[in-house]
Formats: structure tokens, C-alpha cells, sequence
């Protein structure tokens, strides 16, 4: 009788522990979360500032702490707020006016708070993490994280390739991989230094090969892709499709969100294009936002193109949106393959419903679903392309004010999704608190988050795929 009293007892005691369980949001998972970034340059683990690079080896030149914030100097050549103290809500002594000049971080190899990562793609075992330049201190632009090695809620980012040859990149966004096992990006070659953009070179498509960890192209664009001098600000992502299988016949195509038109780049001619558009512009009534916590006016125009299944004559359906818009539109990739598309072939595909702003979207094939990153609503949605865009058909898979905050990236790849998510209006308005949790990277399998929402798939096969059944997905 003991026994049986005790047994259930023992059986619990004898389970493992099990290991901590992080925050989900909605259908998605998290797989990471920073409060700050760190990183492993050459085997070494940088967790603070850093003044230059050979302060890795144990210097100890730290700018200014990883917590604390430097302000401008009064009229009278005093600081506001001395050097090493960290910024509290009420501080005893709170500066009337507490501000960073960004200039004053030139050089810095290491500035923790000026890390927000922004892009984030799946590759086989790796996870790439960018972090363009929109202030000083950003070691290295394009990196990733081993999934085979790092379990950890926070790993630290290893550059790509390595240290030293990715200080040939000075600002990436996104990144995008081809099935021929290339990743594509543009280098916008400019520091983004607020009032004060720093033009480093010339914008840039770059491309590696995954296989070999070497660059394989780098082909700088022409004065006519790029109408002003603000243009490469605007070089936020990149999307690439392959014609009819043909690893040499790629065509890339670039949203500019700035100065408001699509770049077209062919593999096999070597050659760009611009064009524009009406619908890349931003649609003023949705220009006023509020995301984490800050209200603001944005003009972001094209952001995310994503592309369609290719049909029997070689073309595809681009879906595109400007950011500042809560619509959909298309046009073929034929069309945009000339160099004069013709303006009446791009298409309203419809409206996504109120404050539906987003920045990416992407496809995915065998459901024929379309996913989007809602920085209006701090949430991931779907939509299942074979109804009309409408709010009804919307549905809404993850939302969560703090930690779905500006969904900066979202890509679909071996039938996941994959999502980050990092705060970046609070860091351009006010400011990240560092003892928080401010950016996250999710994931989840499509057959699980459309799994009873209105982007379920109707019973049927896939024209684009005999012998799957949409129920089977």
C-alpha cells in the first residue's frame, strides 16, 4: 500500500528537469531574445563597449557603459550628466535635456546600445542576424549564429565570413537566399548617422556563396538606379527568384523605400533597372503611427516584394507594399524584367484593414498563404491567396505590444516562418532600456499557424504542386 502511495512520488522525482520555457507570442516561438547584443569576434566574447578593435585582447578604453547614456555639454562647457552613470527614470540630479550626439561616437568599435538588429534569415544550420549602421559602434553589419552549437536565450553574433572580410560591407538591412545556395543582400555603403549620413560608398549588390563562405559578385549600382543622394538610406531588402531553374539566369529586385521605385538586377546580363510607379509612393492617410509606445509620421514607400510560384511561362506574380500603406499590389516579373514596364499592368490586389502597415512579407509555395510582419499592429498575419484581400480574410496569428514590437523581418523558408521583432521606434524616438528584453527572434511551421484560421486551405489539390492536398499541408 506504501508503495502505491509513494510510487507516483518517485516517478516525479525521477523526471529530468525540464528546461526553461521561453515567451511565446500567439502561434509563434521564440528562439532568441536580447536585451543587448554581444559577440564572438575570433573566440572572444565582446560584452561591452569597446573603444577600438585591439582593445578585444583585454584594453579597457571603454567609451561609455552599456547601460548609460552621455549627454551634450552646457552653455557653460560643463557636462549635463558625468561620464560612467547611468540613466535612471528619476534620478536624483535629472538633466533638463539628456541627449546623445552621435557624432561623437566616430570611430568607436563597440557602442552596445547602437546594436538593433534588424534582418534575420534561416540557412541550413545557420541563422543570419544583420545589423545595419544607423549609428557608430556596430562591429560588423552581416552575422550569424550557429544553430548546431548555440542553445543559449542570448548567443553572441559571429561576423560573416569572418572579422576581417566583413569589414568590406559598411550597412546591410536583409539578407536573401537562392536555392543554389547563395545569400544576396545590398551594401547601402552609408552610415546613417542621424542629420548627418555618412556616404561611405557606393550602394551595392553582394553575394556569397553559402558552400564556400566566399564572395562571388559584387556589383555596385549605376547613377540611374540611384536618383538622389538620400536613395541608399531606402535599400531595405532584397528579393531574388530563379528563371525556370537556371542557377545562372537570377534576377534580384530591390525596394526603395526613399525615393520610392523597385531596382531590377539580372544575373545573366549583369545589368540594372529602375523602375517607378504610383503605387510605390506611401499612401498619406496612413502615415500616423504608434508603435512601442512612440507616435510618429512615417513616409516609407515600397518596402517588401514577394514573390509568387512561377507559372508554365516563366513568369511569377510580385506581390509589393509600401510600408506606410495598408495595401496590396502586384505586377508580373516579366513586366518588370524590361526596362519600360508598362504602367497599366500593376494591380490593386486589395486592403488588408486599419493601422496594417507592414514592412516584409513572404510566400509560401505549397499553401499558396502570404504572411506579413504588421508593424502597425505589432503582430504576424496571413492571407490565403486564392481569396480576395480583404480584412475578413486577414487572420491574425501573433500579437503582442512588447515583444511583437516593429516586426522588422519576416521570411518563409523549408515551411517555416521565421520573424524578428526589435523596438526600433523606441530607439529612434526615446530609448531601449538595456535590463529589458528588446528583441526577438521567432519561428514556427506554416502547417501550425494557419492551422484553424481563415488561411487554412480549402480542400483541393495545388495546381502548383500535384498530389499535395491543401488539407494535408
Amino acid at each position: 500500500m506504501s508503495y502505491l502511495i509513494f510510487a507516483p512520488l518517485m516517478i516525479l522525482l525521477a523526471v529530468p528537469v525540464q528546461p526553461q520555457r521561453f515567451n511565446n507570442v500567439g502561434k509563434l516561438t521564440e528562439v532568441f531574445a536580447w536585451k543587448q547584443m554581444t559577440y564572438d569576434i575570433n573566440g572572444i566574447m565582446v560584452l561591452r563597449d569597446r573603444f577600438a578593435e585591439d582593445d578585444l585582447a583585454g584594453g579597457d578604453r571603454d567609451r561609455r557603459s552599456a547601460d548609460g547614456l552621455y549627454f551634450n555639454y552646457n552653455d557653460d562647457g560643463k557636462k549635463n550628466w558625468e561620464e560612467g552613470q547611468i540613466w535612471h527614470d528619476s534620478p536624483t540630479e535629472q538633466p533638463t535635456t539628456p541627449t546623445v550626439d552621435p557624432n561623437d561616437e566616430i570611430g568607436r568599435f563597440f557602442v552596445q546600445y547602437n546594436n538593433v538588429p534588424m534582418g534575420v534569415e534561416k540557412v541550413g544550420n545557420r541563422l543570419f542576424i544583420t545589423i545595419p549602421r544607423r549609428r557608430y559602434g556596430i562591429p560588423a553589419t552581416l552575422n550569424y549564429i550557429d544553430l548546431s552549437v548555440q542553445g543559449g536565450r542570448s548567443p553572441p553574433l559571429t561576423p560573416y565570413p569572418d572579422m576581417a572580410r566583413s569589414t568590406s560591407m559598411v550597412s546591410v538591412y536583409r539578407t536573401r537566399a537562392d536555392e543554389c545556395g547563395r545569400l544576396w543582400m545590398v551594401d547601402t555603403g552609408t552610415i546613417e548617422i542621424p542629420n548627418n549620413p555618412r556616404y561611405m560608398q557606393t550602394p551595392a549588390i553582394v553575394v556569397y556563396d553559402l558552400r564556400t563562405d566566399r564572395q562571388i559578385l559584387r556589383y555596385t549600382l549605376k547613377s540611374t538606379d540611384l536618383p538622389a543622394r538620400n536613395t541608399p538610406t531606402g535599400l531595405a531588402s532584397i528579393t531574388v527568384v530563379i528563371k525556370n531553374g537556371d542557377c545562372s539566369n537570377a534576377y534580384a529586385y530591390i525596394a526603395d523605400v526613399v525615393t520610392y521605385g523597385i531596382i531590377v538586377y539580372s544575373l545573366k546580363e549583369n545589368d540594372s533597372w529602375r523602375h517607378s510607379h504610383n503605387y510605390f509612393h506611401f499612401n498619406p492617410t496612413a502615415g500616423n503611427m504608434r508603435v512601442a509606445g512612440q507616435s510618429f509620421q512615417w513616409n516609407d514607400g515600397v518596402f517588401s516584394i514577394a514573390a509568387g510560384p512561377e507559372g508554365p511561362d516563366g513568369c511569377r506574380q510580385m506581390y509589393f507594399h509600401p510600408m506606410v500603406s495598408h495595401q496590396e499590389f502586384s505586377v508580373s516579373s516579366c513586366e518588370l524584367e524590361t526596362r519600360t514596364a508598362n504602367q497599366t499592368a500593376f494591380q490593386v490586389i486589395g486592403h488588408r484593414g486599419t493601422n496594417s502597415q507592414s514592412t516584409m512579407h513572404g510566400y509560401h509555395a505549397p499553401s499558396r498563404v502570404m504572411f506579413f510582419a504588421e508593424v502597425g499592429r505589432d503582430a504576424v498575419s496571413c492571407w490565403h491567396t486564392d481569396k480576395p484581400l480583404a480584412p475578413g480574410n486577414m487572420g491574425m496569428l501573433a500579437q503582442d505590444q512588447l515583444r511583437m514590437s516593429y516586426p522588422s523581418d519576416l521570411h518563409v523558408t523549408d515551411d517555416e516562418v521565421w520573424v524578428m521583432a526589435n523596438s526600433l521606434p523606441r530607439f529612434i524616438y526615446s530609448r531601449l532600456n538595456p535590463n529589458q528584453y528588446n528583441f526577438f527572434v521567432y519561428r514556427a511551421k506554416v502547417a501550425d499557424l494557419i492551422a484553424g484560421t481563415v488561411c487554412a486551405a480549402p480542400y483541393g489539390p495545388n495546381p502548383f504542386y500535384p498530389g499535395n492536398f491543401f488539407m494535408n499541408i
